[in-house]
C-alpha cells in the first residue's frame, strides 16, 4: 500500500531526473482524490503541473481485484492483470465505448435459432417455453461478450426496478421481459429520469404492477384507480418512505421523528395520473379492456415490446395534486399528467440519495457512510455539467470513491456486503474461462439457483427484490444500527445447499447445459455431451511447479481480492497435504478442485470488501 513516503520519493525523482531511481510500489490503490504533483523545470518555471494525476494511476493487482470485483460479474486472472496494466478509468472508458447486442435482439435471435434446429429436425417447437430462452441469452451473453460493466449496471438496476417472471404470466413472454430488460441495460449508462419515463409505459410494468387498463373512477360502480404501481413508484423507485438529506441520512422533525415521504392520499392522486394506459396491437388497430379480445386470456393481438398508449376517455382528467404540493392540471394530456408526475418525482430531494445508497448497496457495499452517499448524490443531482440523473458519471463516482477502492477500508466495521448466490457462480465461471464444445452457454438456472440459492436471473419473488434492502440480521447487525440485505435469502438451507453446488459446479460440471434437441417437448434439453468446462490449467501447473501455497496465493487474488487470511491458507493446504499422502489416486486437478471449493464456500471470499 502506498504511503506519503512513496509520493516523496517519486516526487524527487521527477525533480531529480539525472537520478532516476525505479520504485516497485504503486501510489496508492486506484486513488484519485487528494492526489496531484506538481514539478519545475531547473530554472523553476512552473511547466509540469499535474505531471502525476491520481485519477489516471493504475492499481496493483489486488487493488484491480477489488475494482473488478466492484466492477463485473467475475473477472479472470488476465482480466486482472489488464486493469493492473491500463488503470480503472481507461477500462471504465473502453467499457462505456463498447459495442453490445441489447436482450431483444439476442433473445430473439436465439429463439429463431432455436426454433429452425427443432424445425429442421421435424420436431414441434414448444414456445411455451419462451421464458428458459431468455436465461439461455442473458448467460450466453455474460460468458461469451466483454461488456462486463454494462451487464454489472443493468443487473444493479433490475435489482431496483423489478418486475419477475415468477409471475406465470410472463412465462410464454420472453420478448417482452427482454425488451424491458433493455431499458435497463441500453440506459445503464443514460439518465435515470429516461429510465423512469421508459418503465412508467412498458406493458410488461404495466401487467407486473397491474396499471395497464387502469380507469379512472367510477362513482357509480363505486371503483377507483388501482393503486400498485403508483405505490412503488414512490417507495422503491424514487423517493423512498422517509425524508433523506443529501447524505442518506434520516431528516428529523422538531421532535426527533423521522417524516414520511408521502401518505395515503399521495398515493390516490398519483394513482389517478396513471389511469388510461393499455397495450397496443400488432394489427394497428387498439383495444381497451379485452374489447374485442381479452387479453388476460387470449394475449394474441398484443405486443409486450410495445410501449402502452394512452386512451383519454379512461384518463382521469381531474387536477391532481402529487407530493411537494405539485399541482398537475386539469384537462391537459394523459401523457403530460405521467411526464409532470414523473418530473415531480425525479427532482425531489430525496432521489440522489435514495438511488444512489440502493446502488452502492448492488455494486460496493451495505452500509456506505453517509459522506460516500453525499458524494455521489451530488454527482447524480449534477454531473458536472448541469445534467441530472446522468447514470455514467453516477456509476464512476461510485466505483472509483476511496471507500470502494481505498485499501485503508478494508477493515472497517461498516465495510463490505454478502456476495449474492447468482454472484458467486458467475465469479467462478469468469475467472477460469468457461467454454463448451458447442460454445454455447444454455443454462436454465431456476431450477438449481432459483429453488436451492431462491435466486435466479430475472425471478425475484415480489417487487421488493430477492431480499429488502433493510433488511437486518437480528443478533448483530440490526442491533449495531447497520443492514445486512443479501443475508436475508442466506439461511440454514440456502447455505448448505450454496456449498453443495459450488462443489458440484467445480468437481462435476459448471452446470448443465441445455443444448440437447428433444422431440418430446420440441425445446432444448439437458446435454451431457455438451458441459461447459472450467479451464483450470494454470493453476495445475503453478501446484505442480510452486506447490499448494502458491495456488492459494493465486486464488486469494482472483476471488478473495487479496484477503484471505494466513491462518484460512494453512488450514486448506494442510487439508490438501493430508489428502495427497492419504489417498494413492489424489491428482494435481483434485487439489487445485479442493482448493477452489474450500476458497470458495470461506467468509474471506463470501463477504466482499
Amino acid at each position: 500500500m502506498a504511503t506519503a513516503k512513496y509520493v516523496l520519493l517519486i516526487v524527487a525523482c521527477i525533480y531529480q531526473s539525472s537520478y532516476t531511481q525505479v520504485y516497485e510500489d504503486f501510489l496508492g490503490n486506484g486513488h484519485h482524490i487528494g492526489v496531484s504533483v506538481t514539478s519545475s523545470d531547473d530554472a523553476g518555471a512552473d511547466t509540469s503541473k499535474n505531471t502525476i494525476s491520481g485519477f489516471r494511476l493504475v492499481p496493483d493487482l489486488i487493488g484491480a481485484s477489488r475494482f473488478l470485483a466492484n466492477a463485473t460479474f467475475g473477472a479472470s486472472y488476465e482480466d486482472i492483470e489488464y486493469v493492473a496494466q491500463v488503470g480503472i478509468k481507461s477500462w471504465i472508458d473502453e467499457q462505456v465505448a463498447m459495442p453490445y447486442e441489447n436482450y431483444e435482439t439476442a433473445n430473439e435471435n436465439l429463439h429463431s435459432q432455436i426454433m429452425d434446429e427443432q424445425l429442421a429436425l421435424g420436431f414441434s417447437p414448444d414456445s411455451s417455453r419462451r421464458f428458459y430462452y431468455l436465461t439461455f441469452a442473458h448467460y450466453d451473453k455474460m460468458f461469451k461478450t466483454d461488456d462486463a460493466l454494462r451487464l454489472r449496471m443493468a443487473q444493479a438496476l433490475n435489482q431496483i426496478l423489478v418486475v419477475s417472471s415468477a409471475d406465470d404470466f410472463f412465462m410464454k413472454r420472453s420478448y417482452g421481459l427482454a425488451s424491458y430488460y433493455d431499458i435497463l441495460y441500453d440506459g445503464a449508462f443514460g439518465n435515470y429520469r429516461d429510465i423512469l419515463g421508459s418503465i412508467a409505459i412498458h406493458p410488461v410494468m404495466g401487467v407486473y404492477l397491474s396499471h395497464m387498463q387502469n380507469r379512472k373512477a367510477n362513482p357509480t360502480l363505486g371503483t377507483s384507480p388501482d393503486e400498485n404501481f403508483a405505490r412503488e413508484i414512490m417507495q422503491l423507485f424514487t423517493i423512498g418512505l422517509n425524508e433523506l438529506n443529501l447524505d442518506g441520512t434520516l431528516k428529523l422533525d422538531a421532535h426527533g421523528k423521522k417524516t414520511a415521504t408521502y401518505d395515503i392520499i399521495d398515493v390516490q392522486e398519483l394513482a389517478r395520473v396513471f389511469t388510461g394506459l393499455s397495450g397496443g396491437a400488432w394489427s394497428r388497430r387498439h383495444y381497451f379492456y379485452g374489447t374485442p379480445l381479452n387479453f388476460y386470456t387470449n394475449a394474441r393481438p398484443f405486443s409486450y415490446r410495445t410501449p402502452m398508449i394512452m386512451y383519454e376517455e379512461h384518463h382521469d382528467q381531474g387536477t391532481k395534486i402529487l407530493v411537494n404540493d405539485d399541482i398537475v392540471p386539469a384537462g391537459q394530456p394523459g401523457l403530460d399528467d405521467i411526464n409532470q408526475a414523473l418530473d415531480a418525482l425525479f427532482y425531489h430531494d430525496n432521489t440522489g440519495p435514495f438511488v444512489c445508497t440502493r446502488l452502492i448497496q448492488h455494486l460496493v457495499k451495505s452500509n456506505p457512510t453517509p459522506a460516500y452517499v453525499k458524494r455521489v448524490a451530488l454527482v447524480f443531482n449534477n454531473n458536472g455539467n448541469g445534467i441530472r440523473g446522468d447514470l455514467e458519471a453516477v456509476m464512476r463516482a461510485i466505483l472509483t470513491d476511496p471507500e470502494a477502492i481505498d485499501c485503508s477500508w478494508i477493515d472497517d466495521p461498516l465495510g463490505g456486503k454478502l456476495i449474492q448466490p447468482m454472484e458467486r457462480f458467475t465469479n467462478l465461471f469468469h475467472a477460469f474461462d468457461l467454454s463448451a464444445a458447442t460454445d454455447k452457454f444454455w443454462f436454465r438456472d431456476g431450477g438449481t439457483f432459483g429453488v436451492d440459492l431462491e435466486q435466479s436471473f430475472y425471478a425475484s419473488a415480489s417487487v421488493f427484490n430477492f431480499f429488502s434492502p433493510d433488511y437486518a440480521e437480528s443478533n448483530y447487525v440490526g442491533p449495531a444500527g447497520l443492514v445486512s440485505p443479501e443475508f436475508e435469502i442466506l439461511h440454514s438451507v440456502s447455505s448448505i445447499n450454496y456449498i453443495n453446488l459450488i462443489e458440484k459446479s467445480i468437481k462435476t460440471r459448471p452446470f448443465y447445459n441445455q443444448t440437447a434437441n428433444n422431440s418430446f417437448h420440441g425445446a432444448p434439453a439437458l446435454n451431457t455431451d455438451d458441459d461447459p468446462i472450467l479451464d483450470i490449467s494454470d493453476e495445475i501447473a503453478l501446484y505442480e511447479n510452486n506447490g499448494i501455497h502458491a495456488v492459494l496465493d493465486r486464488l486469494d487474488l482472483i476471488l478473495c481480492r487479496g484477503q484471505l487470511n494466513q491462518e484460512a491458507k494453512d488450514i486448506i493446504a494442510n487439508t490438501i497435504t493430508t489428502y495427497d499422502e492419504r489417498y494413492n489416486s489424489y491428482d494435481s486437478e483434485d487439489a487445485v478442485q479442493d482448493a477452489l471449493y474450500f476458497v470458495m464456500s470461506s467468509p474471506s471470499y463470501m463477504i466482499r470488501k
